[in-house]
């Protein structure tokens, strides 16, 4: 390319990116308001951070995501191994069931149901969160949405054990 040849900007593309406050809100983010000063303008975030703000915010959905049911499954089995070792009338009769007494087949799918319920809960107040802030959401919701799945699934799986319990 000779020194007398620009290149070709697409229209919509800055002459200097690092000028560019808005082309990292790839349609995932709530845009800014436009900036009315020059104050305004100068306290608008560099987009470098912004960018890296959103792939974090992406990661860190994705591992929210995966987190909190494999959380769930080791506390259950655990809590659920813990109360085979502690005994109770149906153990010592050697039937083979992990939830030995009346009140562990009560509390037992009780408290395990609270691990999803409480991180979906969790994962709702995050996608606000990062809504208000003008971070990347949308994994979040994503993220919502796949936790009220699996809640639904454990619930009603599990809590068929507290309302048979006899």
């Amino acid at each position: 390319m000779s020194p007398f040849e620009y290149p070709i900007l697409e229209p919509d593309q800055p002459e200097h990116p690092e000028n560019d406050l808005r082309s990292d809100a790839d349609y995932a983010n709530r845009y800014r308001p436009q900036p009315q000063t020059f104050d305004e303008l100068a306290d608008q975030p560099d987009p470098v951070a912004q960018a890296a703000a959103n792939k974090r915010s992406t990661k860190q959905a994705i591992i929210f995501a995966c987190f909190i049911p494999l959380l769930t499954a080791v506390l259950s089995l655990l809590s659920a191994m813990f109360i085979r070792h502690l005994g109770g009338i149906r153990c010592e009769s050697n039937q083979a069931v992990w939830l030995c007494t009346h009140a562990a087949q009560v509390w037992w799918p009780i408290l395990t149901s609270a691990i999803p319920v409480s991180g979906t809960l969790i994962c709702a107040y995050i996608t606000y969160h990062k809504y208000k802030n003008y971070l990347r959401w949308r994994p979040w919701m994503g993220t919502f949405w796949a936790l009220i799945t699996f809640s639904m699934v454990w619930m009603t799986s599990v809590l068929q054990i507290s309302i048979t319990a006899h």
